[in-house]
């Protein structure tokens, strides 16, 4: 009998312990995922900022970078994410990503070292996710975008500037991006080629330039614009943020891989993604578009 007791107390003791914990441990939003949800035509963002600013020398040769990121949400939300780029001269140079709980507001800054002359361009993307009754699950996105250009010049002190004013800043301008747009056309084409793809048939976006069709991609709608970059921005996080996928299965570092390629055809039912690793190994991401 006494058996029979003990048996009775220490299920009962085992149910009201599980119960306990059920109750008590809450499941934490995925620290390593960014899932793109239906658009919440409720929210918006009322702030929204990217910044990257020439702060000081090193020595002669190098420098620092001030990088800032910030965003506000007209409203709480459950779970509040920014994920900022910061490529130079084409390559990535360093990732930002910050994730806060039950807020509207996050912000972001980091100092980057670097040296010689550069063109720096930095592109955020500023995401929510706001639970609702029923299980109910929505998103609020936007993009966001700055340049600099460093120079570093016999000529002349080092210097930046976002608008060429002088002469010279005008022709280091020129200098710099046709030396970047040699380099990116070259490489796309032999990409394009890799992946047996025919160029003519698609637009291409660099995701540098991303932010200029934030309301309106070529051939899409704006509903279907903001599912593109939604599902677009889940997938750059998770296969290149994070980490590459290469072809013998090991995961590398995105940085010094070059600017993600965006090719949307003329019937925008998909859109591949194009860019290489570090160590110059083609990568191709496939991403269809719900009609």
């Amino acid at each position: 009998m006494k058996k029979i007791t003990f048996t009775i107390v220490l299920v009962i003791m085992s149910f009201l312990v599980g119960l306990f914990l059920v109750f008590s441990i809450k499941p934490e939003p995925l620290k390593d995922a960014l899932i793109f949800f239906p658009i919440d035509s409720n929210a918006s963002f009322s702030e929204k900022h990217s910044s990257i600013n020439f702060q000081s020398f090193e020595d002669e040769d190098e420098y620092r970078l001030n990088w800032e990121v910030s965003s506000k949400l007209d409203q709480e939300a459950y779970l509040r994410q920014d994920v900022s780029l910061l490529f130079e001269d084409g390559y990535l140079k360093d990732t930002l990503s910050k994730w806060k709980e039950k807020t509207d507001y996050v912000e972001m800054e980091k100092e980057v070292q670097s040296d010689d002359s550069g063109h720096y361009r930095v592109v955020t993307f500023h995401h929510a996710e706001l639970h609702y009754p029923n299980e109910e699950i929505k998103s609020a996105q936007s993009l966001s975008f700055d340049q600099l250009y460093v120079i570093d010049s016999p000529l002349s002190p080092l210097h930046s500037f976002r608008v060429p004013d002088t002469e010279e800043e005008h022709e280091s301008k020129r200098i710099l991006d046709y030396i970047l747009s040699q380099q990116q056309t070259f490489d796309w084409e032999e990409l394009f080629t890799y992946f047996n793809l025919p160029a003519e048939e698609y637009e291409k976006i660099p995701l540098t330039a991303l932010a200029d069709y934030e309301n309106a991609l070529p051939g899409l709608s704006e509903e279907q614009t903001a599912t593109f970059l939604g599902g677009l921005w889940e997938g750059l996080y998770k296969n290149y943020v994070l980490g590459i996928r290469k072809q013998d299965g090991t995961t590398v570092s995105p940085i010094g891989s070059t600017v993600p390629l965006i090719l949307i055809p003329e019937k925008p039912d998909h859109f591949f993604v194009l860019f290489r690793t570090a160590d110059g190994e083609p990568v191709q991401l496939l991403q269809t578009i719900s009609p």
